[in-house]
């Protein structure tokens, strides 16, 4: 490291940085200030995340364990190396955009990019860059210190629960779909054949006054169960998902729906109709609206809802919309604590429809007031 490095880092090689501590006077350190220097030095040397720290353009002046491990490097080989040069080809931008961010005045900056492990290839890094004492005549800061967590592993776990995730929803989607085909081809056959046993034996002869009752009885138990069968077998899986379409059978239940829960319901399609969408978006977007009028008949007390479906080009949307009583959106979605499990069917039912939608690339944004209503809204990628 040269002299005007040195300077204007404000240190010599060899000392600790000025972002670790400061360098004792001439005078003599005050009682305990050489074992907090010791202890600052540590707990840089030692920390399991990285950290550098650069002078204002980037150059390296001192680097932990961590910090060397991380590129597979000795600490002496990074002093004086542009810490840029360690990032991955394409990502070095990155690091430069930081270090005038921090130049221009800005205290601190966060941001995600890569750096190259030497015979490993790139790891995915999370940097935090903070602004040391600045340059009374400048502002530029003398040092910047770097902390950087090599985030690799997580992202490959966290890709790794997102596909067996989607596989698992795959798996339920069909699941349903085939549990729904039994009740309709069977369990619905079975019912039908009964239904038509029933009139065989009423058309056979004559019967008295109380056999005609009890008959007339099984024929309405029978048309009952076969009407929760039907209703089951469309909630598992609507056969019209797959043969007609995300309209018809958002169309159809929203009709079926509306009738149940007694609450008049729009239905609109922005954009062309009857256009069809990759299946899985279609069942994403059919999952975001059942669950969204589900809440709506159990939690809103709402007088009217309304469902859009629209696509763009780009895009897919789904909007469930009521003008019931809202509720606290940041009580609801709080963050969960080590251990603890979601509560309550209107958590459970937001989080999985973040999960389902998460899976396929969309997002969710949920738009609600305590006494001022709901608005659900689902935006889904199309790929080309």
């Amino acid at each position: 490291m040269n002299t005007a490095v040195g300077d204007r880092a404000g240190m010599n090689r060899g000392t600790t940085p000025r972002a670790v501590h400061e360098t004792a006077g001439p005078d003599e350190p005050a009682p305990g200030s050489l074992d907090r220097r010791v202890r600052y030095q540590e707990a840089f040397e030692f920390a399991p995340d990285c950290q550098l720290v650069t002078n204002p353009v980037g150059i390296i002046l001192e680097a932990n364990h961590a910090a060397a491990a991380l590129v597979d490097h000795r600490k002496e080989f990074l002093i004086g190396k542009p810490l840029p040069l360690f990032a991955a080809e394409g990502s070095r931008s990155r690091f430069y955009e930081c270090i005038w961010r921090l130049d221009l005045g800005a205290p601190n900056d966060a941001f995600e990019s890569k750096l190259v492990r030497r015979g490993d290839g790139p790891r995915d890094i999370h940097a935090v860059a903070r602004a040391g004492e600045r340059q009374t005549d400048s502002r530029a800061p003398v040092t910047i210190h770097w902390i950087i967590r090599d985030v690799t592993e997580w992202r490959r776990a966290e890709a790794t629960r997102t596909e067996l995730q989607r596989r698992l929803t795959t798996a339920q989607e069909d699941e349903r779909q085939r549990v729904a085909r039994d009740l309709h081809d069977g369990t619905g056959q079975m019912l039908t054949a009964l239904s038509l046993s029933v009139r065989a034996v009423r058309d056979a002869g004559p019967l008295t006054q109380e056999a005609h009752a009890r008959l007339d009885h099984v024929q309405r138990l029978i048309d009952e169960l076969a009407r929760q069968v039907h209703d089951l077998a469309t909630a598992l899986r609507p056969a019209a998902l797959d043969d007609l379409g995300l309209e018809a059978a958002t169309r159809q239940f929203v009709a079926n729906w509306s009738k149940r829960a007694k609450v008049p319901t729009d239905f609109q399609i922005i954009g062309p109709h009857g256009r069809r969408f990759p299946p899985e978006i279609e069942t994403v977007l059919f999952r975001v609206v059942q669950e969204g009028l589900t809440n709506v008949a159990k939690h809103a007390g709402a007088s009217r809802a309304a469902v859009m479906i629209g696509s763009t080009a780009e895009s897919a949307v789904a909007v469930v919309e009521d003008d019931g009583t809202g509720f606290d959106m940041e009580g609801v979605t709080k963050t969960l604590l080590p251990g603890e499990a979601p509560t309550g069917h209107a958590r459970l039912g937001i989080l999985g429809m973040r999960e389902r939608v998460a899976l396929v690339g969309g997002t969710l944004e949920i738009e609600t007031t305590p006494g001022r209503g709901t608005t659900v809204i689902a935006r889904l990628p199309l790929q080309p």
